[in-house]
């Protein structure tokens, strides 16, 4: 791993135009082959990157190479530009697939997002390499996934554990998936248990959008271990400096990557090291969990929702005056709430519903107010959530 972190900020100096100025920033190659030295390279905080990708499009200079080389390119929220490379199972999930229990052959109904965001494709490109044949479901349709389910009878099912939860509430007689894997949201043990309940195995993982699988279960799920894929760092979120084992800290990441090596992007996600062996026998490092988000960005649904996106979409809407979006938990799905001062009435509510769902992908429910009820430095996210 240490040759291989060496050989990516080698190559991100080399070959990419922000990699050169990071290195720079840190003192030069030298200081930073050092030991201790990829501590000197500034963080790229997650956050920045849609401004910086707009300054310096389309990946704010990260790219190793040229766009014509590359198989897809995914607009994530924020906006965030993700290059994907033409290698089989680019985004690695194939190994925790794996672990999950896919064998080839299986069947997989794949409910995440193909259009824009990279989910549906990271997922159906790691099925592809172990043999096992995709329904492209997709988000939404749940009356359509609910007829294929019943007559294709998926053994896998991939995609947020709440639509599995959905489905399997909505399916009469034996549910037909067997394995599941799921990511986006947080898993909580009592929706585990509730999935195991009706046969279902249930593993999930770890990922982001810009390099796909960081860390995944193994079948004793106790914890999520090291992909491989990237160095991790855990560090104080206000210093910048290491944390020790067990102790909470925002996930550090440097993408060992020759297509989009970047170097120390701070994903704003809380973990923390397990420092206890996994009695699977993996040799691999593991994370406890995600433990939460830094800063105002907060995951709905398995989208992340941004308080600038957010004052977008609503700027269009000359007749809401203030508004703010409560994101609470009703069983095991994510509720999202828009409430909003402004003209009452059904046209107002409607078209806050609607600019929500085009800007930030999310369906929103719309709570119209009276003038003065929310104050003037109100955030304009609020999350009610609490996990066990």
């Amino acid at each position: 791993m240490a040759r291989r972190l060496r050989e990516t900020i080698t190559h991100a100096h080399a070959r990419t135009a922000a990699g050169r100025r990071a290195v720079e920033a840190g003192g030069g190659m030298e200081a930073v082959r050092g030991e201790g030295g990829l501590a000197r390279l500034p963080l790229l905080r997650k956050s920045d990157l849609p401004a910086l990708q707009a300054a310096e499009g389309p990946f704010a200079g990260w790219n190793a190479v040229p766009t014509e080389q590359l198989r897809r390119i995914f607009v994530s929220p924020g906006p965030i530009n993700d290059p994907e490379g033409s290698a089989e199972d680019y985004w690695g999930f194939a190994p925790a697939l794996w672990a999950a229990g896919f064998r080839p052959g299986d069947l997989v109904l794949n409910t995440f997002a193909y259009h824009l965001t990279p989910a549906g494709h990271m997922f159906d490109a790691a099925l592809e390499a172990l043999g096992c044949p995709v329904i492209p479901g997709g988000v939404g349709n749940t009356d359509a996934q609910l007829r294929a389910a019943g007559q294709l009878r998926p053994r896998g099912y991939i995609g947020t554990p709440s639509f599995l939860a959905t489905l399997l509430e909505r399916i009469e007689g034996e549910a037909p998936f067997r394995v599941a894997f799921v990511s986006g949201e947080v898993l909580t043990g009592a929706l585990r248990a509730a999935l195991t309940e009706r046969g279902v195995a249930v593993s999930q993982g770890y990922a982001t959008a810009d390099l796909g699988l960081i860390a995944y279960e193994c079948e004793r799920r106790e914890g999520l271990h090291h992909a491989g894929r990237a160095f991790i760092e855990i560090v104080d979120p206000e210093s910048g400096g290491p944390v020790g084992a067990g102790v909470s800290g925002e996930v550090v990441l440097t993408f060992l990557s020759e297509i989009y090596p970047l170097l120390r992007l701070a994903t704003g996600d809380l973990s923390a090291w397990d420092p206890a062996p996994c009695p699977c026998g993996r040799g691999s490092p593991r994370l406890t969990r995600v433990l939460g988000r830094v800063g105002e960005a907060v995951k709905v649904r398995g989208m992340f929702l941004h308080p600038n996106e957010v004052a977008v979409a609503l700027a269009a809407l000359p007749q809401v005056r203030r508004y703010q979006l409560v994101v609470s938990r009703e069983g095991h799905q994510d509720r999202l709430t828009a409430r909003v001062e402004g003209e009452a009435g059904e046209p107002t509510a409607r078209a806050v519903a609607d600019r929500l769902r085009e800007i930030t992908r999310l369906r929103a429910e719309v709570e119209m107010l009276p003038p003065g009820s929310l104050p003037e430095d109100a955030p304009a996210i609020v999350d009610e959530r609490r996990w066990e």
